[in-house]
């Protein structure tokens, strides 16, 4: 028999994602912020009209126009999205640019609604999850939507609560039988290749080949459209790869070298004294290639099919540690929630205490001249990786999963 008190209160974890809602409308409406999310949208527009949005200097003329005075994001402005994220985008660049605002802000909130969907998903059998408290839906909702990480993604717009919200969502999607619905919301992290690239794994440990290939293939045609759309042929792919190649790292903000809120490998070897590698898409498959060398390594180790909560942990992990990202990346580890609930369950409440100081470390604000030669944030990431590593893939009631499909 359900519990009265609980049904009614089923509607609190909601309460923080309008909070968020009314952050994030704020934001779009009484302040000139939204910086990346302008760019984005200014290179769908550039796209739409069938021109090239690798065009810095089109990109930088639109920052210009929108945050005048501003010329350090002016000059280190530029659409670095592959063609795919002018179809992603195309819908705000329809509108007017307050109208999108608006629209972005009530996106960011419907994908903080999605997150809480971890909770329930990722469990082995598909559904097998715990039905959650209000209360504990609440604690989630408070620790996702009142952060300071999660604030800063939504003043500049970045796109990773939306891609939390559509792996979420996504899994959701999967699990009740929906594997179209799925695919397609796991294909909009793409616009981030380098970063979604670990979904493609997860996949197929998931959901076998099938998923992995269906996945493959929505990039796939997101891609087309874009490179249809922006360069009027598929060769276009060539001209974002060639800008991608030159440009990047003429962009202060993701040297290594010069941004202590980068979480990769590579920005503690900068911090010991090392040289200053920058990632590149050779060095970054050679760091997942090592990173999932080690997570089947540890399964091998543990003679046992991790679960699926473990899975989503290591890969959202693995992309941190690989990837030359920005702090703000780091809300990615919403995905380590699945795999908290495991610990929890299973009775291991110390594991994941010291996983969840890890994440904590994500939220501070560290500043940059004060911390300079530091990296708390790629430290706690590998810290975490090494707590993902260490603590194993067992189910939470120790049986043993069957192999994927």
């Amino acid at each position: 028999m359900s519990d009265p008190p609980a049904r009614s209160a089923s509607w609190l974890p909601l309460v923080p994602v309008a909070m968020l809602f009314l952050f994030a409308l704020n934001q779009a409406v009484r302040e000139n912020n939204f910086q990346d999310f302008a760019i984005y949208r200014a290179g769908a527009e550039i796209g739409l009209r069938g021109e090239s949005p690798y065009d810095t200097a089109k990109i930088r003329a639109a920052v210009e126009r929108q945050f005048p005075g501003d010329d350090g994001l002016a000059n280190n402005a530029g659409f670095f999205q592959p063609p795919g994220g002018v179809v992603v985008f195309a819908p705000f660049a329809l509108l007017p640019y307050p109208a999108a605002k608006v629209a972005w802000a009530a996106l960011d909130a419907l994908a903080a609604a999605a997150v809480l969907l971890l909770l329930r998903t990722f469990a082995d059998p598909p559904g097998a999850a715990p039905r959650v408290r209000p209360l504990v839906g609440l604690a989630v909702g408070v620790a996702l939507c009142l952060n300071l990480l999660t604030a800063g993604v939504v003043v500049v717009g970045q796109t990773t609560l939306l891609a939390v919200g559509c792996v979420a969502a996504g899994q959701w999607a999967f699990e009740n039988r929906r594997p179209a619905v799925g695919t397609l919301l796991w294909a909009v992290p793409f616009v981030k290749p380098h970063v979604a690239l670990a979904l493609l794994p997860l996949a197929w440990y998931l959901g076998g080949w099938k998923r992995a290939a269906g996945l493959g293939l929505a990039v796939g045609l997101l891609t087309l459209a874009g490179c249809l759309l922006a360069g009027g042929s598929p060769l276009f792919l060539g001209d974002y790869l060639r800008f991608l190649a030159d440009a990047h790292k003429g962009v202060e903000f993701n040297r290594v070298a010069l941004n202590s809120q980068i979480t990769s490998w590579n920005r503690l070897l900068v911090a010991a004294g090392g040289p200053a590698v920058e990632l590149d898409a050779v060095t970054t498959l050679a760091g997942y290639a090592v990173w999932y060398a080690l997570v089947a390594g540890r399964c091998v180790v543990g003679e046992v099919w991790p679960s699926p909560a473990w899975a989503a942990a290591a890969s959202a992990v693995g992309a941190l540690v690989c990837c030359q990202v920005l702090g703000y990346e780091a809300l990615l580890l919403a995905l380590v929630v699945p795999w908290l609930r495991d610990l929890f369950l299973a009775g291991r409440p110390a594991v994941a205490g010291v996983a969840l100081a890890l994440i904590a470390v994500q939220v501070v604000p560290f500043d940059s001249a004060a911390h300079e030669g530091g990296a708390p944030r790629a430290l706690a990431v590998a810290g975490l990786a090494v707590v993902v590593l260490a603590c194993g893939p067992r189910l939470p009631n120790g049986a043993v999963r069957t192999p994927p499909g």
